[in-house]
């Protein structure tokens, strides 16, 4: 039964893909692409692959075996959860963004040429210094944080979780260089420095994060829905850097460079393709369904989100802080060992309500990503509403990973927050002298936004015109 349920859920998804895909608002850029790309990876090809190779790695550690009514259970909660997005999503976000002239573009460059730079000279020595200590912190295995043994939750206790996270700085600010310099081939040494600099810890997400900001921001500007040839040699870096990240977790880089490495649980030739945990949100719904309600006899009832409210104060002025969420109905760890589970988007909701809680946690955050769709592409339309939607979007990936709220608030101030910086040194530095692409008094602007052979042809246009 497992098994035609599993084909039937192929098909399902095929269908929905096909319906997607014939709607004028479909492309690349909007919220049910990304829903589509992680449910058909996460939820329909792994857990094939997961029934051919019989995967139990995360099983074992979590010491745990899901029945084949909790298995059921997953795949038609997944389904469900797509179903919503994609259809709620679209429903909202019915019109494909409004297309921008190139010369709007260049006046936007120009005009926000002075602010991109002030904010990237501000946060970006903070963001490298905070990728260099999370080098050192990765190779010492983290030795600043502790796991809570009731809660499994880490925790910081060597420093402040702002500080850490400022390395994330440099994500949005990387994307931001490369869109001022419209894209050009010298701009690609700020991701260049950017992938080296996270790839030395080991997380991958930000890297991830940037390349869907900057496609998303280019195939904007070209005024196309899907792809491009620059966009997917992009996409092509960044699954290569992701691969291998997951295979040592920056452990390679760092050696490289005289960092150590660390100990990982298993080594990747014990596992079949996939088995990994960085793809194990099947295997984490199942614990989810298999711990609640069947041994809590309780749901979540959404209370985990009050963590939004906890998170932002730092520990180190908070000693009797709690560990995870203000109230807490259960412990997932009183059933198991599920260390580094990620519930996932449709898991998150099981664990808040069941099946009604997939439906309300997938629709909050379709009508979320579809609402600033609307706002920023249709309604809104600017290089910096462009700029805006693509910075936040992007976000989906950890966003579905997730399922939680917490996610989405946690990254707001180092993803978004160097956007806004933008947007109030704009204010306060005034309006750009002479806010033309060809201002040749702005030479900073011209070298951002020209090639050097467009600016020597540029110079010679207006010494021509002045004689």
């Amino acid at each position: 039964m497992y098994d035609l349920l599993l084909l039937a859920s192929a098909i399902i998804f095929a269908a929905t893909s096909i319906a997607y895909l014939r709607h004028p608002a479909a492309g690349l850029m909007h919220p049910a692409t990304f829903y589509l790309a992680f449910h058909g990876f996460i939820f329909v090809i792994r857990p094939i692959v997961a029934r051919i190779y019989d995967f139990n790695f995360v099983y074992r550690l979590f010491e745990f075996m899901p029945s084949i009514s909790d298995k059921i259970t997953v795949i038609l909660a997944a389904n469900l959860a797509m179903v919503v997005f994609v259809a709620s999503s679209l429903y909202i976000a019915k019109e494909p963004p409004a297309p921008l002239d190139d010369e709007v573009f260049a006046r936007a460059r120009a005009s926000l040429t002075k602010p991109i730079i002030v904010v990237a000279a501000l946060l970006s020595p903070l963001a490298v210094w905070s990728l260099l200590e999370n080098w050192q912190q990765r190779s010492e295995e983290f030795g600043s944080m502790i796991r809570d043994a009731a809660t499994g939750t880490a925790i910081n206790i060597g420093g402040v979780g702002w500080l850490t996270d400022a390395s994330l700085f440099l994500a949005p600010i990387t994307v931001m260089i490369i869109w001022l310099a419209r894209y050009r081939w010298w701009s690609w040494a700020f991701f260049g420095v950017f992938m080296l600099l996270q790839g030395g810890t080991g997380i991958r997400g930000p890297i991830i994060y940037a390349a869907s900001a900057i496609g998303i921001l280019a195939l904007l500007e070209m005024r196309r829905r899907w792809f491009d040839w620059r966009v997917m040699a992009l996409a092509c870096v960044a699954a290569l850097a992701f691969g291998q990240l997951v295979l040592d977790r920056g452990a390679s880089l760092r050696g490289v460079l005289g960092g150590g490495a660390e100990v990982t649980y298993t080594q990747d030739a014990e596992l079949a393709p996939l088995e990994g945990m960085d793809f194990a949100n099947l295997e984490y719904f199942e614990y989810v369904v298999y711990a609640v309600p069947q041994r809590s006899n309780t749901y979540d009832y959404f209370a985990s989100n009050l963590q939004v409210f906890t998170e932002p104060v730092p520990r180190a002025l908070w000693k009797d802080k709690p560990v995870g969420p203000p109230i807490q109905n259960f412990s997932l760890w009183d059933y198991g060992r599920p260390i580094g589970m990620t519930a996932s988007l449709p898991g998150a909701g099981w664990l808040s309500l069941g099946y009604v809680g997939v439906v309300i946690q997938t629709l909050f955050f379709a009508m979320l990503y579809a609402y600033l769709f609307v706002w920023l592409l249709t309604r809104r339309a600017t290089p910096l509403a462009h700029l805006a939607y693509a910075l936040l979007i992007a976000t989906a990936f950890n966003v579905l990973r997730d399922g939680t709220l917490l996610t989405f608030a946690r990254q707001m101030p180092f993803y978004l927050g160097p956007l806004l910086m933008v947007v109030l040194a704009q204010r306060l530095l005034g309006p750009a002298r002479g806010a033309h692409v060809h201002d040749w008094n702005q030479p900073v602007s011209e070298f951002l936004a020209q090639s050097p052979a467009e600016r020597r042809r540029s110079l010679a246009s207006q010494t021509k015109d002045q004689r």
